[in-house]
């Protein structure tokens, strides 16, 4: 520069960097004195690129030492002050216009300054990592050791200035990617190979593990960070570069699991700097991933400070700072913990500030943050999730905002559709949108899809019901089942026939009406005991108010199925929110019969206006009670059969409720015991119409499970009696496996005979057991389960395997509760009670699938 004293050269050493190159020298060429570029092998255009902009180019021949490239350029450069630059950085434009002087007011003793180096991680330049390194130092008083990762070895006085270098060789593509990390990597590993004591290895352990981020495998990577880790501990000091391994590994490690170990890493860093920004993010994440938010929410707010110190004092830190481009992420983050611990002026605020910039945040993190919105206060994020929804519009993400619309819909809430909708939208969500825009009813055109004869189609008479129960206007059913009195089939026909004939007699046409119901007849002669009646009443008097046939034939079919329709199949997923589009009872009923949430289900179920629609309305509130509250199930299990006497045989449908199925009260049994278990057992075995399809297991207070009601001896006989009928093979017996494996550890030579042993004959043939009446062995294979005195049982046997049955009392799932033939029911240490009660000791417990126990027991001695 022309009039100026020789003030600052600039020193590079490069090779192929035609595509960088340009950029580099452009940003100091208006500000250097001089430009010394040694080349170390270029074979493309760098060299004439160079000379372009000086005469000072230099061919140094590569040494696989990039300190001695270094060092050798160093030997060129003649002004007061060199800075060391690359091939793929450039200076800003704060450090063009202010270094010269910033250079001439400094004191004498000054020899070096760090300066910060923003590098780019991505094509977009959002993301970004941040660093200060020594980079302008006095002519003559530095020098560079170590073959890669050179570290330049200088002179104090040390100070810092904020003026940036932009740095874009992290931007790579996968061919420059893996050229760079087979190099770097190699002249590591050769480096390491020399290494004169722990420190030095330790800081080139470290450069390794960022290389092998870049470009290694996974085990590589893990290897290489567990060996650093470890030598690390050994030590009892750490270089500047250490902080950022700490940060990264405890990134790993938290990825991998081991949150503790991570945590412990991130602490130590913050213990060293703790204005250092980066563990604060790597403990918020570590946290969110476990659901700590208050630990989230402390970190985050740790993590602002420090990022703000950091930003304005960037010089000061000599290792790069990772999570400047994190902190959308950590805002996200904070959103959610926000939200989750119900501080939402906070989440409202964040929300506004973060979503009015463009950076991007993860989609996942965002739908996370969705449906966080949607589990909590949605009333009160309201104004947090306006700009969220403008942020997502203008992102184009793909993110569900269906729970945000289901509940907006549920609450209904005053928004407008446009500060909610997004472009990704599902078909329910639309509905529910058109919902909250219209007020609507819209289950039938949801679930049709405008369609409505598909409906009858897929489903015949009961979409033909359904659809007719739907519609609002009788101009509108009358329209509707016109379509169906020529359908191919002749049940659709007939049903369409029979409720265009209602309509007629609702209009007063009565010869119509009539010439239908006929009609009807005719076609479809199982409908006659609907329609006759009604012919015969019009026959005595014309009269428009006589019912019709639909609410018969309505009530017919939707006890022959539960729902007239498969809801599943068009709703899906949304079966059990079907209730968001519709207040009708129908949508009410769904909704409760499918959702998983025991509360909501009984309110949807207590919010229908007419039960009676729906056969299996109290059996449903029934099964839901049956998981809360189980003296509430029972009355509801008693009432549904009765109700609806076809739940009586769920299992086969044979057998109606009668109400005559005998049972006692024993005189141990209290008003007050325990109930266990309340259910419908005819969901697993048919009954027969002698047992009571509903029991309930109650606890005495002398520790026998006993059911209620509790069927008499003759109901038991005549049960087993159609059951050895009715199954192939008798459920809950013992097998042959079970008998052999007791007997087979047992030194008897006879067992007692005894009726239930004729199928297992040749299981004591093959043990050499002889069967006598007179034997002191008993082997019970059945009983318990019905008797109460287990004494009555063994008839004085000296020694009894006893087979029994054990229900999971924490599972209301277990067959055992459901069979009917059981009524009293013991646990292991009630049959070890009650034995020892009437003189028996127990040898041996064996336990086996299904809930079989079996005992060896034996005559205490007096």
């Amino acid at each position: 520069m022309l009039g100026l004293s020789c003030l600052l050269s600039v020193a590079m050493i490069v090779k192929d960097e035609e595509s960088n190159i340009r950029r580099a020298l452009d940003s100091v060429k208006d500000i250097a004195d001089e430009i010394v570029v040694v080349d170390t092998g270029s074979v493309d255009n760098t060299p004439d690129i160079v000379r372009k902009y000086t005469d000072k180019l230099y061919f140094h021949p590569w040494k696989d030492d990039f300190s001695e490239a270094r060092n050798n350029s160093l030997k060129y450069v003649t002004c007061e002050w060199v800075l060391i630059l690359d091939a793929d950085e450039e200076i800003s434009e704060d450090f063009r216009k202010q270094i010269r002087d910033f250079l001439k007011n400094l004191p004498e003793d000054v020899n070096t300054v760090y300066l910060p180096t923003l590098s780019y991680l991505d094509w977009d330049f959002k993301r970004t990592e941040i660093a200060s390194t020594p980079r302008l130092f006095r002519n003559g008083t530095v020098h560079y050791e170590n073959i890669v990762h050179n570290q330049a070895i200088y002179k104090p006085k040390v100070v810092n200035a904020n003026f940036l270098i932009y740095h874009y060789g992290y931007i790579w593509t996968r061919r420059l990617r893996k050229q760079k990390y087979e190099r770097t990597a190699n002249l590591i590993k050769k480096y390491l190979q020399q290494c004169k004591n722990d420190q030095e290895k330790l800081y080139y352990l470290i450069q390794l593990y960022k290389i092998e981020k870049t470009g290694g495998k996974p085990y590589q990577i893990a290897e290489t960070g567990w060996q650093t880790f470890q030598l690390m501990k050994k030590l009892t000091s750490i270089p500047a570069i250490g902080l950022e391994f700490l940060y990264v590994f405890s990134i790993d490690l938290a990825n991998a699991g081991l949150n503790d170990l991570a945590v412990q890493l991130a602490q130590t860093a913050i213990k060293v700097v703790p204005d250092y920004p980066d563990p604060y993010f790597s403990l918020v994440n570590i946290y969110a991933k476990e659901q700590k938010w208050e630990k989230v929410i402390e970190y985050y707010e740790r993590f602002k400070k420090a990022v703000e110190y950091a930003s304005e004092n960037i010089e000061k830190f000599g290792w790069t700072i990772m999570s400047f481009k994190d902190i959308p992420v950590a805002d996200a983050t904070a959103m959610i913990a926000y939200v989750a611990t119900e501080n939402y002026e906070k989440f409202n605020e964040i929300a506004r500030d973060r979503f009015a910039k463009n950076e991007d945040i993860p989609e996942k993190m965002l739908q996370f943050l969705v449906e966080k919105i949607s589990e909590k206060g949605i009333r009160e994020c309201l104004s947090g999730l306006t700009n969220l929804v403008e942020f997502i519009r203008k992102k184009q993400l793909k993110i569900n905002m269906q729970p945000i619309y289901e509940k907006i819909v549920e609450f209904k809430l005053p928004v407008k559709i446009e500060n909610v909708y997004a472009k990704e939208i599902t078909p329910f969500s639309y509905a529910l949108l058109k919902r909250l825009s219209e007020g609507r009813d819209l289950l039938l055109e949801f679930l049709s899809s405008g369609n409505l004869k598909k409906l009858v189609d897929d489903n015949g008479v009961g979409g033909l019901l359904f659809v007719y129960s739907m519609l609002e206007s009788d101009e509108e059913k009358k329209k509707f089942v016109e379509n169906f009195v020529d359908n191919e089939d002749y049940v659709v026909q007939g049903v369409a026939k029979a409720l265009l004939a209602d309509q007629f007699l609702k209009e007063a046409k009565f010869l119509e009406a009539i010439r239908l119901y006929r009609n009807v007849v005719q076609l479809v002669p199982e409908l006659s005991k609907f329609v006759k009646p009604i012919v015969e009443d019009l026959k005595t008097k014309l009269d428009p108010d006589i019912n019709g046939v639909y609410e018969e034939l309505y009530n017919f079919y939707v006890k022959q199925k539960e729902f007239l329709i498969d809801f599943q199949k068009y709703a899906g997923d949304n079966t059990s929110k079907l209730h968001l589009l519709s207040d009708k009872d129908v949508a009410l009923y769904v909704s409760a019969v499918y959702t998983k949430n025991e509360d909501k289900a009984i309110k949807l179920l207590k919010r229908i206006k007419n039960p009676s629609r729906f056969p299996m309305y109290y059996y449903r509130l029934a099964k839901i009670y049956s998981k809360v509250d189980l003296e509430k199930s029972l009355m509801y299990h008693i009432k549904a059969v009765e109700e609806n006497e076809k739940l009586a045989d769920i299992n086969s449908g044979r057998f109606l409720y009668t109400g005559l199925y005998p049972s006692i009260t024993l005189d141990w049994f209290g008003k007050n015991d325990e109930i266990l278990w309340a259910g419908n057992i005819s969901e697993r075995f048919t009954t027969f119409g002698v047992i009571h399809p509903v029991r309930a297991w109650m606890k005495a207070k002398n520790g026998l499970i006993y059911s209620r009601p509790y069927p008499v001896d003759e109901s038991i006989k005549a049960y087993e009696s159609f059951e050895k009928e009715f199954y192939k093979e008798l459920p809950l017996r013992v097998g042959a496996f079970e008998l052999h494996e007791v007997l087979l550890n047992l030194d008897w030579k006879s067992v007692r005979r005894a009726e239930d042993m004729k199928n297992f004959e040749y299981i004591f043939m093959d043990l050499g057991i002889e069967l006598s009446d007179n034997s002191e062995n008993a082997v019970i294979l059945e009983g318990v389960e019905k008797t109460v005195e287990l004494k009555k049982l063994l008839r004085g046997a000296k020694r009894a395997v006893v087979f029994y049955h054990v229900p999971n009392l924490c599972e209301g799932d277990d067959t055992i509760w459901y069979y009917p033939a059981f009524r009293i029911l013991r646990t292991t240490a009630q049959m070890k009670k009650e034995l020892s009660s009437i003189g028996y000791k127990i040898l041996t417990n064996m336990i086996f699938p299904n809930g079989l126990r079996c005992v060896v027991i034996e005559q205490s001695k007096k």
